[in-house]
């Protein structure tokens, strides 16, 4: 186990966009160091996503230990909250067996909440949520926005008229708490990891490397059998009643494939292409909104191994 700086208890945050090798570098980390790995990526945490998902496989599962992945029905609702009290949990769990807790993943919300905490907002009654949903159907998201509007300007700063799940938040804080986001924030209440010290590292590769590698995962997703894994999906979804509360990407793509709607080579396309432009947003959020301890200008790999590992103990774990 790794040095406590000050009586903090030291914890790796990787990140990066997606297919850079983040999911390597932690585990090798988590061998070298005695570390335990845990998810910070909002679709890994669904039991029936494994391939789309690209969760660890049986046999990294085998070589360290793994929280927060493959543990949620893909039909239930789960929010940053939720994520952040469980990463507390697996947290002090670490801390009891003198593991090193390794936080890896590219959801900027979840990196962003964990680093610099999370705003204390009231909870939502299901009831409530309910009614809301049934109200901005009825009369529309632009009505909506007007009388949200009139009962506080402040619950509409910088919503647009036609975002109904923002619309929709907004309006479930200000019927439970008669605040406004906007003030709920000014009132700056945040819950926070307390006595931590996060060394982050950013995996910042070309983005045609990335674009490169989506395309080899992609390839690689369907012959592990990622067409088989959304057809259970779709019959879950029809015995369930439930529709479009899959995110994941690639999931759509292959819907409308096994629905004859496109064809493979079109689906591939489409899915690499949604992929590309998550990878530029991932680009443009890590650029300005985390704020690294070291970065990387290559993805990880077996080749680039070694100089990682010794640049990361020369950088960050001997202070």
């Amino acid at each position: 186990m790794l040095k406590k700086k000050e009586n903090k208890l030291k914890i790796i945050v990787i990140a990066g966009p997606t297919a850079s090798g983040k999911s390597s570098l932690a585990v090798q980390l988590a061998k070298k160091y005695n570390g335990i790995i845990i998810n910070a990526d909002s679709q890994q945490i669904y039991k029936e996503l494994p391939i789309l998902s690209s969760q660890p496989n049986n046999k990294d599962y085998k070589k360290v230990s793994h929280k927060l992945f493959n543990f949620l029905d893909f039909y239930k609702n789960f929010s940053v909250d939720q994520w952040f009290q469980l990463v507390k949990k697996e947290i002090k769990e670490a801390q009891k067996k003198n593991l090193l807790p390794i936080i890896v993943g590219g959801t900027g919300m979840y990196l962003n909440t964990l680093i610099y905490g999370l705003k204390v907002f009231p909870k939502i009654p299901v009831k409530l949520r309910d009614e809301g949903k049934k109200i901005i159907e009825k009369i529309g998201p632009k009505k909506f926005y007007d009388t949200l509007k009139a009962r506080n300007k402040t619950c509409v700063y910088h919503i647009n008229p036609n975002d109904k799940i923002r619309l929709l938040r907004s309006w479930e804080i200000y019927k439970v708490s008669n605040k406004s986001i906007y003030q709920i924030n000014k009132e700056n209440k945040i819950k926070k990891l307390d006595s931590c010290d996060f060394y982050k590292i950013l995996i910042f590769p070309p983005r045609k490397f990335v674009y490169l590698s989506c395309k080899k995962r992609w390839d690689n997703m369907i012959k592990l059998g990622a067409i088989q894994e959304v057809k259970l999906l779709m019959k879950k979804e029809k015995e369930l009643n439930k529709k479009n509360l899959i995110k994941t990407i690639g999931f759509k793509e292959l819907k409308d494939f096994l629905l004859k709607k496109q064809n493979m080579n079109n689906t591939s396309e489409l899915a690499l292409q949604a992929t590309r432009n998550y990878a530029k947003r991932q680009y443009t959020w890590f650029r300005n909104q985390f704020p690294a301890n070291i970065i990387f200008k290559e993805a990880y790999g077996k080749k680039n191994q070694k100089i990682f590992l010794r640049k990361i103990q020369d950088k960050l774990l001997t202070n």
